[in-house]
């Protein structure tokens, strides 16, 4: 399970005297760790299809889909790297009420890697995304709640998330060689604009704030 799921249903099998029977299942983290809240009996596969059967007779029910593989692929690097936890390790913030830091973190670069994102239409592409029924939070998802969770992390607490982001990748074997830079929120001050800097253009200028 990933760090922020709180309730997950899955279908799972198990096996009683020798047959299969499936089961809808509810997964949670209670106290931070993966727990089954809740099940639902389904019966054997032949339940289910007899219950797929029925209903095909039900009235036409729109259905919206949302993109889930990215979020999923996401979501899974979060839980091998141990993100969220290596940021909240670093935090001077202990008591969490609602999502921690690390959670508020990770919830921004997986909505970045959606397409352009500010801190203010985090909430909006939250409302629109798959997330918006897989996950459970007490407090609104917006730029002041975003802002305030960003003020624990200073220069210093900054460079100990990086220094063990690093460490845990170099263990699983990869080489840390490109860097990128979210650069939509200040100013390179830059007047020599020309062709030759594959870096350096012109783009929607964009408000400091």
């Amino acid at each position: 399970m990933y760090c922020l799921l709180r309730f997950m249903t899955t279908i799972i099998k198990k096996i009683l005297n020798g047959n299969p029977y499936f089961y809808a299942v509810k997964s949670g983290r209670v106290n931070g760790k993966p727990r089954i809240v809740s099940q639902v009996y389904l019966g054997t596969a032949d339940n289910i299809v007899e219950m797929k059967k029925q209903c095909e007779s039900l009235p036409y029910i729109k259905m919206k889909s949302f993109e889930y593989g990215k979020l999923a692929a996401l979501f899974h690097v979060n839980e091998e790297l141990g993100f969220v936890d290596i940021v909240n390790k670093h935090i001077a913030k202990k008591s969490i009420d609602g999502l921690s830091v690390g959670e508020y973190l990770l919830l921004d670069i997986v909505g970045k890697s959606h397409g352009v994102l500010s801190e203010n239409g985090i909430g909006e592409w939250f409302k629109k995304s798959a997330l918006s029924f897989m996950l459970d939070f007490p407090h609104k998802l917006n730029c002041q709640n975003f802002l305030n969770q960003m003020s624990y992390i200073d220069s210093d607490t900054m460079k100990n998330i990086e220094d063990d982001l690093c460490r845990v990748l170099v263990e699983k074997g990869f080489t840390p060689s490109i860097l990128f830079v979210d650069e939509s929120n200040w100013f390179t001050y830059a007047t020599n604009y020309n062709d030759e800097s594959e870096l350096l253009h012109k783009r929607i200028q964009q408000k400091a704030s």
